[in-house]
């Protein structure tokens, strides 16, 4: 007969035991979504289906392990700053480069220059869904940062493809690297600290 444990504790169901380990993944996301918690490891037979990707099609045991959603928003906040912290200075650093560049040489290295961005953008549009979600003391200043955000992201692949150096530089000093620090002190002074003391009372 198959087991299904979650967070170390036996999972009785009301009605027949789902068959299928996707099945079983849907109906814990449901319930575990409704305390606020989130599957992070769903260990069937031994091996973890979402670090693999895929479901097998049976299984003898199954484990799951979940987090609340402010742990796992704490993760990925903490995760995604450390990842960016030299980000400040070498856009800092790109400005200044693409005035005394050629355009060409600029132009090739655009998907140098995203990856750089690109975790501070998807790490706004993560955080959205819990921000609209909770409705923390922050979020009006999250709101209008991300909406900052988007409106400069706009502006430079506007410049990218007006083919103009002086607007990308003016949209990376003007707009994109204030918009950034404002992020780093509201991360830092806010959010970080709102999410600590949530996960501290829920521990």
């Amino acid at each position: 007969m198959p087991t299904v444990w979650a967070d170390n504790e036996e999972v009785t169901f009301t009605e027949d035991i789902p068959k299928e380990p996707s099945n079983v993944y849907e109906l814990l996301m449901g319930a575990l979504s409704e305390q606020g918690r989130a599957v992070v490891k769903f260990i069937v037979d031994g091996e973890d289906a979402l670090e693999k990707g895929a479901f097998p099609d049976e299984y003898e045991k199954i484990e799951a392990f979940s987090l609340t959603h402010d742990e796992l928003t704490l993760r990925l906040v903490i995760e995604a700053l450390n990842h960016m912290s030299d980000t400040g200075m070498q856009l800092q650093a790109y400005a200044q480069n693409v005035l005394n560049i050629a355009w060409s040489e600029v132009f090739k290295r655009m998907d140098e220059f995203i990856q750089k961005i690109q975790p501070f953008a998807d790490l706004i549009d993560n955080l959205g869904p819990y921000v609209s979600t909770y409705s923390p003391p922050w979020s009006e200043a999250f709101e209008k940062l991300a909406l900052e955000q988007s409106e400069c992201l706009g502006g430079i692949l506007s410049a990218f493809k007006q083919g103009s150096p002086a607007k990308l530089s003016d949209e990376l000093c003007e707009g994109f690297l204030p918009i950034f620090n404002k992020s780093r002190k509201l991360f830092d002074s806010d959010i970080i600290p709102f999410l600590k003391e949530k996960v501290e009372v829920s521990a």
